[in-house]
C-alpha cells in the first residue's frame, strides 16, 4: 500500500526483494510477455493505449530507490514511451543508483512486446497488464468491433487491490513440521554462451493436440510437459551424471491458494526431483511420479510453509535491522548457493483468455525470460500453446529431444528461434 500522498512510496513484497540483490549481466531478472497480432502494430495508437492503461496501474509508474534497510518503490513521473524494438530481448532493465521505470513496452511488425524486471510483478500481474495493454490498442485501431468497456476482461478491482502485498496478508508464524524436498541436482556441463547472448528456441503446437495426448496418458498438461522436459534432459546424461537426481523448480501462483487480485509478486515454487539411476526413464513411469509429487506438494498446507518460511526469514529482528548492503551480500551468497538445487526451471503460464471481440486481432501470446541455466515457459491462447525455451548454454540438445518427444507422440511442432 502507498503511504502518504506526498512520500508515495511503498515496501517490496518479500519475492520481490532478491531481484535486486542477485541481477547481473548473466541474468538481468527480465522476462518478456509479447502478443502477436494479425496485422501490424502502429506505434501511435498503442502509445494511447499505454498512457490509459497507465491510469490503472499506478504500480508500473514506480522506479526502484535503495533504502537504508531494504530497497523500496517510489511513485514517479516519468512517461513510458512506446518504441520499435531496439535491443536484445531480456535486456538489462534495472540499474542500480538509476532512476528508470522497470519495464518497457516495444513493437515489431505484429508483435507487441512487454519487458519486466521481475521485482516489479510476476507472470500474473505482467499478464494482467498486457491483456489491459492490447485490448485499449484494439479499442484505439477497431473502435467499432472493439468498443469496449475494459471490465470485459474480467479484471475489474482497483488500484489499490492491484496494489496488494499478499505475502503479508497472508504470512502466519510457521509451527508445522512439514520437510520440503531439496536436492543437490544434476548440473549441465555445456560451454555457456557469451554473456547477454540469450538462445531461444519456440515450439509452437496445437493446444487441443496436448491436452488429448496428456488425456491418452490420463493427467494433465503441466504434468505432462514436467514429465517430458525430465525426460528431455535425461537423454543427454551419462551414467556417471546420473548420481545425481534431475531436479526442476516450477513457479507455483500462490493467488489459487489465497485469493488476492495483486499484480505484485505473489508466487511460490516446488522443486521436483527424479533420480534417473534408480527409476525408470519410461515417459508413462515418470508421469506417474510427477503427478504424484504434483498432488502430494501443491497444496494450500505446503504452499504455505514455504511461504511462511520465507517471510518469518524477512521478519526476523536480526534481519531487519541488518543494512542493506550487508543483506544485499547475503542474498547474492544464498542465490549461488541454491543454484545447485535444481537443473531447469519449467513456468506454466496457462490458457490465455481475451474477450471473443478480440480473437479475429491476436494470432497468440508468449512469454520467455533471461536464465543463466535452462528455462522453458508454456501459455496458450485458443488453440495456440507456445513452448519458450531459454538458455545460457551453447548445446541445444535438449530441446531437440523435447520436441523430439512431442512429434513421435502425434503432435506437430513449428519451431522458431531468435536470430542469432
Amino acid at each position: 500500500m502507498f503511504q502518504s500522498r506526498k512520500t508515495r512510496w511503498r515496501k517490496l513484497e518479500n519475492a520481490a526483494k532478491i531481484f535486486p540483490a542477485t541481477s547481473n549481466k548473466k541474468d538481468e531478472r527480465v522476462f518478456r510477455f509479447a502478443c502477436e497480432l494479425t496485422e501490424d502494430v502502429q506505434e501511435e495508437p498503442l502509445q494511447e493505449a499505454l498512457d490509459r492503461t497507465m491510469q490503472s496501474f499506478s504500480l508500473f509508474s514506480c522506479v526502484l530507490r535503495k533504502g537504508v534497510f531494504w530497497n523500496y518503490f517510489e511513485e514517479s513521473n516519468i512517461k513510458p514511451v512506446v518504441r520499435q524494438e531496439y535491443k536484445p530481448a531480456c535486456s538489462r532493465l534495472y540499474e542500480r543508483d538509476k532512476q528508470s521505470l522497470l519495464f518497457e513496452v516495444t513493437y515489431y511488425k505484429k508483435r507487441i512486446n512487454l519487458e519486466i524486471f521481475h521485482a516489479l510483478a510476476d507472470g500474473t500481474g505482467t499478464l494482467q497488464f498486457l491483456k489491459s495493454l492490447v485490448y485499449q490498442y484494439l479499442m484505439q485501431v477497431h473502435p467499432k468491433e472493439v468498443p469496449g468497456p475494459l471490465t470485459r476482461l474480467d479484471f475489474d478491482v482497483s488500484d489499490q487491490e492491484k496494489a496488494e502485498d499478499g505475502f503479508q496478508k497472508y504470512y502466519e508464524k510457521d509451527t508445522s513440521k512439514i520437510k520440503i524436498p531439496k536436492y543437490k541436482a544434476y548440473q549441465f556441463s555445456s560451454p555457456k554462451r557469451d554473456v547477454g547472448q540469450l538462445k531461444l528456441i519456440e515450439g509452437r503446437v496445437s493446444a487441443k493436440q496436448v491436452v488429448a495426448l496428456s488425456k491418452k496418458y490420463n493427467t494433465t498438461v503441466t504434468v505432462f510437459l514436467t514429465a517430458v522436459f525430465l525426460c528431455a534432459i535425461q537423454k543427454e546424461m551419462s551414467q556417471r551424471d546420473k548420481k545425481r537426481p534431475v531436479a526442476l523448480m516450477i513457479p507455483v501462483n500462490l493467488r489459487n491458494f489465497f485469493p488476492s487480485e495483486s499484480v505484485r509478486n505473489f508466487f511460490g515454487w516446488i522443486d521436483i526431483g527424479y533420480d534417473f539411476k534408480y527409476k525408470s526413464a519410461a515417459l508413462e513411469d515418470v508421469i506417474t511420479y510427477v503427478a504424484a509429487f504434483f498432488k502430494k506438494e501443491i497444496t494450500k498446507e505446503r504452499m504455505a510453509v514455504r511461504m511462511n518460511g520465507l517471510v518469518g526469514l524477512e521478519q526476523n529482528i536480526f534481519m531487519r535491522i541488518i543494512p542493506l548492503e550487508i543483506k544485499l551480500f547475503f542474498m547474492q551468497l544464498g542465490t549461488f548457493s541454491s543454484m545447485s538445487a535444481d537443473t531447469a526451471v519449467f513456468s506454466n503460464v496457462g490458457r490465455i483468455q481475451m474477450p471473443e471481440e478480440c480473437s479475429p486481432y491476436i494470432k497468440l501470446f508468449d512469454i520467455f525470460t533471461s536464465t543463466p541455466k535452462i528455462e522453458l515457459c508454456m501459455c496458450s491462447y485458443q488453440d495456440e500453446m507456445v513452448l519458450s525455451f531459454t538458455t545460457a548454454y551453447e548445446d541445444v540438445n535438449i530441446f531437440r529431444n523435447y520436441f523430439r518427444m512431442l512429434t513421435k507422440q502425434g503432435v506437430e511442432v513449428e519451431i522458431t528461434s531468435l536470430p542469432e
